[in-house]
C-alpha cells in the first residue's frame, strides 16, 4: 500500500512531525509513506471564477503537482492543524483549491481511495476540524476508514497515548481494507449468507 501524509502544520518539528514518525514506525515495511508538507507547496486562494467546471484550475500555483502525487497513492492520511477552533488556512486552501479546481473537472480521480484523518491542536476544536475533512472526503467519493475513537492530538501534552493508539488502530484498518480490496485476501471468518431480517412491534 503506498500512504500520502498530507501534513498542514508549517513546523516541521512540531506534533506533526511526532504524528508522521509514528505512522513511519507503526507500518514500517508494511506500506510506502510519502509525505506531503502543505508549507512546500505555493498554494493560492481560490479565486472563485467557476472556469474550473470543465477544465483544471487556471491558478498558477503548485496544486497540480499535489493532485499528481494524491492520485498516485492508494490511500490518504489528513493531518490538519487545528487554528482558532477551526481547520488552519493553509489546508482549508488545499481542500478548497483541491477539490473545487481538480477534482471536480476531473470527475473525482480520488474515488475509492482509501481515507483517514488525525487532527492536531490544542483543545476543544478538534471534532469539528474531524468533521469537516470527513465532508471533503465524502464529497470526493472516497472510502473513509476509522477505528472508533478519531485519532486527535493535544500538542500540549507530551505524550498522548489515548491519540497514538486510535492512529496505529486507523492505520491497521486502513492495511485491513486494502487487503480486502486484493482479490487475495479472504476472510477469517466465515459471513453467514442470509441476515434475519429485524422485526419491528407496532403500536
Amino acid at each position: 500500500m503506498k500512504l500520502a501524509v498530507i501534513v498542514g502544520s508549517s513546523r516541521p518539528c512540531g506534533v506533526s512531525a511526532r504524528v508522521v514518525a509514528l505512522v513511519r514506525r507503526h507500518l514500517g515495511e508494511g506500506a510506502e509513506v510519502d509525505e506531503i508538507w502543505l508549507k512546500d507547496y505555493r498554494i493560492d486562494y481560490c479565486d472563485a471564477d467557476n472556469a474550473c467546471s470543465l477544465e483544471d484550475c487556471a491558478v498558477p500555483d503548485d496544486v497540480g503537482q499535489l493532485v499528481a502525487r494524491l492520485d498516485r497513492a492508494d490511500a490518504l492520511l489528513y493531518v490538519p492543524v487545528m487554528h482558532a477552533y477551526g481547520l488552519n488556512s493553509r489546508f482549508q486552501a488545499f481542500l478548497e483549491r483541491v477539490g473545487y479546481g481538480f477534482m471536480r473537472p476531473r470527475n473525482r480521480p480520488l474515488r475509492d481511495k482509501l481515507a483517514a484523518i488525525a487532527v492536531v491542536g490544542r483543545r476543544y476544536g478538534h471534532t469539528a476540524v474531524f468533521s469537516q475533512v470527513v465532508l471533503n472526503v465524502l464529497l470526493n467519493k472516497m472510502i473513509l476508514v476509522g477505528s472508533g475513537f478519531p485519532p486527535c492530538f493535544q500538542t500540549q501534552l507530551a505524550h498522548d497515548p489515548e491519540a497514538e493508539q486510535a492512529l496505529c488502530e486507523t492505520l491497521d484498518r486502513l492495511l485491513e481494507h486494502y487487503n480486502r480490496l486484493n482479490s487475495t485476501w479472504r476472510p477469517q471468518v466465515k459471513v453467514p449468507g442470509v441476515v434475519r431480517p429485524i422485526q419491528f412491534l407496532k403500536g
